[in-house]
């Protein structure tokens, strides 16, 4: 906890330097512990970030004796705009009759007190469910479906990171299973790019957990492509849909079904954010597409929202 605390207190003080949380682009001035504890998994623009600063900083000086909130606010701009820290200080030293160096001392004392209550409340919060661990989200989502006797899917995460230190990632993919299907054993999943092993872990009947080693720790505002291609052990395994309903962030999306000249096509349609037991009704719910000369159908999605399915279905 102790290490912890200090790394907290030092991204404080950098903080406060200047303007405090008024400087321009505070977002990036941001340290990566702060940045982790304020804005998860979030990436807001300056105004947005500027207000998610102040109001978190503000509640955790709330529990400081009034003294020391009064010092934190002033290093951090909230009730002083003046652009200088050290005037900023010395103006609130003259109204509580303390010098350069008494206040510069009580800074830091405000500093790091506020950085125990930051400590203790991610402590509170923390969550290390697998399916939902912090440090990234997907900016870009494509899944590539070739529909023949043994379907393949392709999936392709444009990944932006939001912590520092991020090796690994904990992604799922599910087949629903019906009676009288194959095992599953059969289903093989391979890296194509952005990472050097994968682990499977059959969670349940239908659902498959994996785990992708990254080829080296990432930071904070980085991106990095990753790929990863899913064989089926037969048509009989899937149900006649390529779809995603996110469960992290996802910006967009982009699916594509490519039909072998074997495989019969009546009708291919969208799902534009349905409710996901909309999938296995089998009925068009969205709009109609014809597939291309090469027997493919493509579309996108600009917006997605979490907990809604999008994608392609067919029958």
């Amino acid at each position: 906890m102790s290490r912890k605390v200090d790394l907290l207190t030092e991204e404080l003080e950098q903080l406060h330097r200047g303007r405090g949380v008024h400087a321009p682009a505070v977002e990036a001035k941001l340290g990566p512990h702060l940045r982790e504890l304020i804005f998860g998994d979030n990436e807001p623009d300056e105004s947005e970030a500027r207000s998610l600063i102040r109001a978190s900083l503000v509640s955790a000086a709330e529990v400081l004796p009034a003294d020391l909130a009064q010092v934190f606010r002033t290093g951090l701009g909230v009730d002083d705009t003046t652009p200088l820290l050290g005037d900023r200080l010395e103006r609130l030293g003259r109204l509580m009759d303390r010098g350069a160096r008494t206040m510069s001392r009580r800074l830091h004392e405000s500093n790091r007190a506020v950085a125990q209550v930051l400590e203790r409340r991610s402590r509170i919060s923390d969550d290390r469910n697998p399916f939902a661990t912090k440090g990234w989200y997907v900016d870009r989502l494509e899944s590539h479906a070739e529909i023949d006797e043994r379907p393949t899917f392709l999936g392709i995460r444009d990944i932006k990171f939001t912590h520092a230190n991020v090796r690994y990632l904990c992604e799922s993919f599910t087949v629903p299973q019906g009676p009288g299907l194959a095992s599953g054993d059969e289903v093989t999943v391979e890296p194509t790019e952005g990472c050097d092993l994968v682990e499977v872990n059959r969670f349940s009947p239908s659902c498959w957990q994996l785990t992708l080693h990254l080829p080296r720790a990432f930071n904070a505002l980085e991106k990095h492509r990753v790929g990863l291609k899913v064989t089926m052990p037969s048509r009989d395994f899937i149900r006649p849909y390529n779809i995603v309903i996110a469960v992290r962030r996802t910006r967009s999306f982009h699916a594509s079904v490519t039909f072998g000249p074997d495989i019969d096509v009546d009708k291919v349609w969208r799902y534009d954010g349905v409710p996901p037991p909309t999938v296995d009704d089998g009925a068009p719910a969205g709009g109609l597409l014809e597939p291309t000369p090469g027997r493919t159908v493509r579309a996108d999605w600009p917006i997605v929202r979490q907990g809604l399915a999008y994608g392609l279905g067919w029958s």
